[in-house]
C-alpha cells in the first residue's frame, strides 16, 4: 500500500443549518465529537438558500478551537485572485492555521458565472490561473505574473499565511485530476462512485509523479451526501427530497453517489470508498436532526471504520 492510502482515516462534516445558531451549534458539536474538520459549500446564485462560505467559517472560527475549517468547495474562479489571496490568508491568520481552501470549477448553474462576469466555458482555465496566482501571492515574495485573472509586477501580499494554506481540489473530471496533481494537497471529488474514485486517484498520483511532486503527500478525499436513520424508508424519503430540491435532478440519477440508512449500511457503503483509496470523508447531511446524525455517525460508524471491523 502506498503511504497516501496508509494514512489514518479522517472525517469532516458540512453541518449546514437554517439559522446562524444552528450552523454554529453544528460546528461546535462536530468539534466536541472528534470530527477532524467542518466545511461549507459555495454558490453565488443557487436554487435554494446558500450563505457565503468564508463569512460562515469566520464565524465558526470564533466558537471553535481545534477543528479545521474549510470551503467544500469554493468556486474560486468567480472571485478576483488578489482579493481572494488576501481573504484566504486572513482566514488562516484568524483561525491560527486551521483553514483549508477547497476549490472547484463548478458549472452546474451557468447563471452564477454569467452574473459574476465569468464565461462558463472559461471556468476551468480561470480556476487554474487563480490557483497559480494564489500560490504566488501567498509566498509573500514579490510577484510578477500575467495570466487570465491577474496582471501584476512586483506585487507583494502583506498577510502571509503561516502555515501555508492547504489546497483541496474538487472535481472528478480528468481536468480536475490534473489540477489536483499540480496544485492540490488533497483531491476531493463529489458525485463519484468508488470505482471511478479508484481510477481517478490512480490518475492523480501518476500525474503528480510526472510533475515531480510527492504523490503520497496528497490526501485522497471524497464528499458525500448522506442521511443517517434506522428507518430506511424515512432516510430514503428525506435524502431524495433534498437532492431533488437542491440539484433539480431525479434522485435515481444521484442515489449511487450517496450514503443513507443505519450504521450497518453506512459502514458497508463507506468501506467501498476506503477500499478505493479514500482516507478523508466529508459528510453533507440531507435533513432532519443533523446534530443527532453527527453524533451517531461519530459513535457508531467512525469507530468501526477506524478499527477495521
Amino acid at each position: 500500500m502506498n503511504a497516501a492510502t496508509d494514512r489514518p482515516l479522517a472525517f469532516g462534516v458540512l453541518p449546514g443549518g437554517s439559522t446562524p445558531a444552528e450552523f454554529l451549534a453544528g460546528a461546535q458539536t462536530a468539534e466536541a465529537l472528534g470530527f477532524d474538520s467542518v466545511w461549507v459549500g459555495d454558490h453565488v446564485l443557487w436554487h435554494v438558500f446558500w450563505p457565503e462560505p468564508m463569512t460562515m467559517l469566520a464565524a465558526a472560527s470564533a466558537v471553535t478551537e481545534r477543528i479545521a475549517l474549510g470551503t467544500g468547495v469554493l468556486l474560486a474562479a468567480l472571485r478576483n485572485a488578489a482579493p481572494l489571496a488576501k481573504q484566504s490568508a486572513t482566514m488562516q491568520w484568524l483561525t491560527e492555521g486551521r483553514f483549508r481552501l477547497g476549490v472547484g470549477a463548478g458549472g452546474e448553474f451557468p447563471a452564477e458565472f454569467l452574473a459574476s462576469g465569468v464565461p462558463p466555458r472559461e471556468r476551468g482555465a480561470r480556476l487554474d490561473d487563480t490557483l497559480e496566482a494564489l500560490v504566488a501571492l501567498w509566498s509573500g515574495a514579490p510577484v510578477s505574473l500575467h495570466n487570465r485573472v491577474i496582471s501584476v509586477e512586483d506585487a507583494r501580499l502583506d498577510v502571509v499565511p503561516n502555515p501555508p494554506i492547504p489546497i483541496w481540489v474538487g472535481g472528478r473530471s480528468q481536468r480536475a485530476q490534473q489540477r489536483a496533481a499540480r496544485f492540490g494537497d488533497a483531491w476531493m471529488p463529489f458525485v463519484i462512485s468508488p470505482e471511478r474514485f479508484a481510477e481517478g486517484w490512480a490518475n492523480v498520483r501518476a500525474e503528480a509523479t510526472r510533475l515531480g511532486r510527492d504523490a503520497d503527500a496528497i490526501v485522497p478525499a471524497v464528499q458525500l451526501w448522506g442521511q443517517f436513520d434506522d428507518d430506511l424508508a424515512e432516510a430514503l424519503t428525506t435524502i431524495a427530497a433534498r437532492i431533488e430540491s437542491t440539484y433539480r435532478t431525479p434522485f435515481e440519477r444521484f442515489e449511487r453517489y450517496t450514503v443513507y440508512g443505519d450504521a450497518e449500511m453506512w459502514v458497508e457503503r463507506l468501506r467501498l470508498f476506503v477500499d478505493a483509496g479514500v482516507r478523508h470523508f466529508n459528510f453533507v447531511f440531507a435533513g432532519g436532526d443533523r446534530l443527532g446524525q453527527m453524533t451517531r455517525v461519530a459513535t457508531e460508524v467512525v469507530p468501526q471504520l477506524r478499527g477495521g471491523r
